[in-house]
């Protein structure tokens, strides 16, 4: 199905390169360490040609993963709901 709804176009947003933030822990304390954590699969996720591009731009621009860029933008989205007073489940 076409989608018959445009979006209007938004002004560019200058964005700077994230600055390189050095681990207050240093290796040598195994202890402190943080495991990666593991992604559970591939989630295709089907955007608009205009979304896309732009979401490959950011990322790029901050110099991430789209995976890193998606999963920032959505622990953002989580918090300002919890701030509003909504808590989500995990099922």
């Amino acid at each position: 199905m076409l989608s018959l709804l445009k979006r209007k176009p938004k002004p560019p947003v200058e964005v700077e390169p994230l600055a390189i933030i050095e681990c207050p822990i240093p290796a040598s304390e195994p202890e402190f360490a943080v495991e990666p954590m593991r992604r559970m699969k591939q989630q295709n996720i089907k955007v608009t040609e205009d979304v896309g591009v732009a979401f490959d731009a950011i990322a790029k621009a901050l110099g991430i993963s789209k995976a890193a860029l998606f999963e920032d933008m959505v622990a953002e989205r989580l918090e300002a709901l919890r701030l509003q007073g909504i808590e989500l489940s995990n099922g």
